[in-house]
């Protein structure tokens, strides 16, 4: 089957389906229309998590539920612009020793805790930099085992000179410190709230954020109220906007769907394969009949999709990926390009690079893999390929991406049986090493290239690390090491660059496509920020009534 005739089959199979959701949405849209739409008029932001949000403790911040909930309750040292560049936030500035090693941060005097009962009397108490240090000494507490314990593996202690002068030495160099600060484990909380609420503290959250924690039904609603003493300005007015936060935790995509499109929710992020053909045009577009509803935002997103191939499991296994011919033929045996525009309606951009998304890739070009048949059948010849069978593990949502690869990989004699897995066992089968073929995805943590490139550093094999190609390489693993102490930044790069072209050379994975945050958002929202972390502010949102 043609390419062409292959997208024809995809498109014909789907039509009754979306001719059954185009008449039903439109049902549903003249229900609005003609009960005036039911969602509240209020200055309530309304969103819906399909995720289940399992703790307000940002030490438990390892979920993008989490993260954007913590968010919105607690600071940090430093936040990520839109642009991914550092700025303070609790901070009002920082010093940097020339050797790399210390940090000194210069700490706001005008920031208070949310009112709580575990402050007594006074109900709330200012923010000091002896906060910080007890807030970091909790994710190395053995008791508490927090995901996010991995980030003080950077950091040698931390002091307070006084109540405005903060010290973080670090074991060696680390140029990435700033963005890693900006992550939720960092977020600053009270020691009184600890010792107050005790283990309860995950659901009794007291931070600086602009919105504090007021009613919270595990897997039904989340409410938080305005921090009415919130530090930050936009111009004259203080922050935030908005007069609560309200989040449902609705598990179908079907329904969380229709709730959007009734006006229940103010913004969907990300949009499911089953339906983003009825919003969206083949080139991404919102169709104009959602225009005078909703806006579209999208940009860039530090997210890496690919195809991750364990070769030790594969030698183990005697499987054709044993042999770095074969993964090159693999490579090569699929448009990228054909595959983002048909099967993510051009919302991605096709990994025709390295690891590391091409956002990123400031200082640095790299030459990756594209659809090259003649090499194809170059490398097929080089590893000896007779038809054997190869086992692709996925989940149903990624079903789509990896048919279309099989289909490609087919025309050129490349025999892969698909095997489909709940998402939960899928990723417990690769972190353990028991997949030598699977997709897997890396979102970035903070934003630097090194981020992406530890996956490949041999001390993070999973199941201790995210390294689950298991990839072992002695001269990768001494440039990760040199990126480390390697202070000028186009130096640094340039480490970045050779890593990559041994991973381009090696081919211990495919990569599929660099992904884009997308956000369809209600009119009657203005000020919505977005950024390639994906993050979720609202601090400067404000909302009219319909």
């Amino acid at each position: 089957m043609n390419k062409d005739n292959y997208f024809l089959y995809l498109d014909s199979s789907m039509f009754y389906f979306r001719s059954f959701l185009f008449m039903f949405f439109a049902f549903i849209t003249s229900c609005y229309n003609v009960k005036n739409n039911p969602s509240p008029s209020d200055n309530i932001f309304r969103y819906n998590e399909k995720s289940a949000l399992t703790s307000l403790d940002p030490a438990f911040s390892n979920t993008q539920s989490n993260i954007w909930v913590t968010n919105q309750l607690f600071n940090t040292l430093t936040e990520i612009d839109s642009d991914l560049l550092v700025q303070p936030s609790l901070s009002k500035q920082w010093i940097v020793s020339d050797d790399g090693l210390e940090y000194t941060f210069i700490i706001r005097d005008d920031v208070y805790f949310h009112h709580s009962p575990c402050f007594g009397s006074d109900s709330t108490r200012k923010l000091v930099a002896s906060d910080f240090v007890y807030s970091v000494s909790r994710l190395s507490d053995s008791n508490i085992l927090s995901p996010g314990a991995w980030v003080m593996d950077y950091i040698e202690n931390t002091y307070s000179i006084n109540d405005t002068t903060l010290i973080i030495n670090l074991k060696k160099p680390f140029p990435g410190l700033l963005g890693l600060l900006s992550m939720n484990y960092f977020s600053i909380l009270p020691k009184e709230a600890i010792s107050f609420f005790g283990s309860e503290f995950s659901k009794n959250p007291i931070g600086t954020g602009p919105f504090q924690f007021t009613y919270w039904k595990q897997n039904e609603k989340l409410v938080l109220q305005k921090n009415d003493s919130y530090f930050e300005y936009d111009g004259v007015n203080r922050l935030p906007y908005l007069d609560g936060v309200s989040i449902s935790f609705i598990t179908q995509n079907e329904s969380a769907f229709m709730n959007f499109i009734l006006g229940n929710f103010d913004f969907l992020s990300g949009l499911d394969n089953s339906f983003k053909d009825e919003f969206l045009s083949p080139s991404g577009e919102l169709l104009s009949s959602y225009e005078d509803r909703f806006f579209l935002i999208t940009t860039p997103y530090l997210n890496t999709e690919y195809l991750g191939i364990n070769i030790n499991k594969a030698v183990n296994d005697s499987t054709p990926l044993m042999f770095k011919a074969f993964r090159k033929a693999l490579n090569y045996s699929f448009d990228r390009a054909i595959m983002a525009k048909y099967l993510r309606n051009g919302l991605v951009v096709p990994a025709h690079q390295g690891f590391v998304p091409s956002i990123l890739l400031k200082d640095y070009k790299i030459n990756g893999y594209f659809y090259s048949p003649d090499s194809v059948y170059q490398y097929l010849k080089q590893s000896n390929y007779k038809n054997e069978k190869i086992i692709l593990h996925t989940t149903q949502e990624y079903l789509d991406i990896c048919e279309f690869l099989q289909h490609s990989a087919s025309k050129f004699g490349i025999n892969i049986v698909i095997e489909i897995s709940a998402p939960a066992i899928h990723r417990n089968m690769f972190s353990s090493g028991k997949s030598s073929f699977f997709r897997a995805s890396w979102i970035a943590d903070y934003p630097d290239p090194e981020n992406f490139l530890a996956l490949f550093y041999s001390k993070n094999k999973s199941p201790f690390g995210p390294n689950y190609t298991h990839f072992s390489n002695e001269k990768y693993d001494s440039l990760y090491d040199l990126s480390f102490i390697e202070l000028n930044q186009s130096n640094r790069y340039e480490l970045f660059s050779k890593m990559e072209l041994i991973l381009i050379d090696e081919a211990p994975f495919i990569p599929l496509y660099y992904d884009f945050v997308f956000r369809l958002v209600s009119k009657k929202i203005s000020g919505m920020s977005i950024n390639s972390m994906n993050e979720l502010c609202l601090k400067k949102i404000k909302k009219t009534s319909p």
